[in-house]
Order: structure tokens, then C-alpha cells, then sequence
């Protein structure tokens, strides 16, 4: 099943608690630290729904999203009406092409870890590279194996309503040690005042979860200089076997 079909119509309520605008805050910083000048054009590759950019967009960046996910792009697009420096197109990572280059792009959320195959995540690091700048930034998050094995995933519910809907999504895990992946079956049943909205919607997401030293190969084959590796929100502290999110920041070499 396509990840994000049906799940797309409920993504921003179940997602309405997550910091998008600190979030676009720490990699906004990280850019200015790491770039050799201030980056103005941004490419994001897996933008969902667009709430990472519209904040990017309010910073001044000249934003453009891709995702493979029709209906997310059809909800970003609506977002971006009215909106300037926003522009959004379904494009596969490892496919793309946009006939221009960017001096930043970023993969936020986890995308990198739709992307189970290694021949894959090559050919997609090489189409970022050639959509960048000279020494453009490549600035993405992922699953960070350590700690996947170490807190490793449970089965979870998360029940989210606002002033019509109530929403409940059940997450079903089951970890393959051997290729790095879980298997995520979510199950959502949403209902409105005026009754049901979908019930038994199910959707399978098989995310991988990385090793720092396999990362740092592909990224290397692709020609990528690694600059930092950190955890998630942290300024200085590397990801440890304690936090599930890494993020990379990678320079075009």
C-alpha cells in the first residue's frame, strides 16, 4: 500500500502537537553555522504536508518541497495559497529533477528512513547533490540504530481530537535485526460529530533504522563531506543509545 493515501486526510491533527516551528529554528541555526554563506534557496525532500515549510518560507528561504505522496502535496498546496516563496511538486527522492539548484536542502520527520534499500538511498543522496549548490548543505534526520536496539519499539496508541474529529491510531511494530528495519502497521479509526469518518483505514510503514559508519560510506559515495553528526535539537551532543533521532549535516564536496 502507498504510504500516506488515505492516512494523508489525518496527518496535521495527529502531528498537532510537534514543534514544527522550533524544529525549523535548530536547522535554521545549523545552516548559519555551517554555511559557507547565507543559504536563500531550500529544497525539501519529503515535505509532507508542508508545516516544516512554511515556517522555512517565513525565515525568508525561497522553499521548494517534493514528495512522492499525491494527497500530501494536494494539502501543501492548499497551505500554500496564499503564501509567498512556497512551491510544491510529487517527485520521488531517488527521480527528481528540477532544472535548479539549491544552496540548502534538507529531509526532516525521518524521511531518510523510508528508504530501506542501499542502492536507493545512494542514487537518492546523488540526485540531492546534483539539484545543490557548490558546497550546498545537505542537512537530514534519521533512526539511529543504537538506540532503536536499545529502546526498541512497542506497540502505541495516540488518541487526538479537536473541535469535530477524534482520531485513534494504533501502531503495530516488528523489528528485522538483520536488515535494520521495523514494519509499522498503523491502524486509524477517525469518527466526527456527524459520524464515522473511516474506520479500519491500515497503512504499513517499513522504516530503517542507521549506523553511523554505514551512513557516512553512502554519503561519501555519493560525494558528501560529513560535517557534523548530532542528536536531534542538540547543538553539540552526538546521538547516543538513548536518543531514537540523529541528524546529519553534510556538505556538497
Amino acid at each position: 500500500m502507498k504510504n500516506f493515501a488515505k492516512y494523508a486526510q489525518f496527518y496535521d491533527l495527529l502531528y498537532n502537537d510537534k514543534n514544527y516551528r522550533g524544529e525549523v529554528d535548530y536547522v535554521d541555526r545549523l545552516i548559519r553555522q555551517y554555511s559557507a554563506k547565507r543559504g536563500k534557496t531550500l529544497l525539501d525532500i519529503g515535505c509532507g504536508t508542508g508545516n516544516h515549510d512554511i515556517w522555512f518560507a517565513k525565515k525568508g528561504y525561497r522553499v521548494t518541497g517534493i514528495d512522492r505522496s499525491r494527497e500530501m502535496i494536494a494539502i501543501a498546496r492548499d497551505k500554500a495559497s496564499v503564501k509567498n516563496n512556497l512551491r510544491f511538486y510529487m517527485r520521488d527522492a531517488s527521480k527528481f529533477i528540477l532544472r535548479r539548484k539549491f544552496d540548502v536542502a534538507v529531509s526532516l520527520f525521518h524521511v531518510m528512513s523510508y528508504m530501506t534499500a542501499n542502492r536507493t538511498i545512494i542514487k537518492s543522496l546523488e540526485n540531492i547533490r546534483r539539484h545543490l549548490n557548490k558546497s550546498g548543505l545537505f542537512i537530514f534526520d534519521f533512526w539511529h540504530g543504537p538506540a532503536v536496539l536499545t529502546k526498541r519499539p512497542a506497540l502505541k496508541t495516540k488518541i487526538v481530537k479537536d473541535g469535530e474529529r477524534l482520531i485513534r491510531r494504533t501502531a503495530v511494530p516488528n523489528m528485522d535485526v538483520n536488515m535494520h528495519t521495523v514494519d509499522v502497521r498503523y491502524e486509524i479509526n477517525a469518527k466526527s460529530k456527524k459520524g464515522c469518518l473511516g474506520k479500519g483505514i491500515n497503512e504499513r510503514h517499513v522504516m530503517r533504522y542507521f549506523f553511523l559508519p554505514e551512513l557516512y560510506s553512502m554519503l561519501e559515495t555519493a560525494g558528501f563531506e560529513v560535517m557534523k553528526c548530532l542528536k536531534w535539537m542538540s547543538s553539540n551532543k552526538p546521538p547516543d543509545s538513548n536518543c531514537w533521532s540523529g541528524v546529519i549535516i553534510a556538505r556538497k564536496g
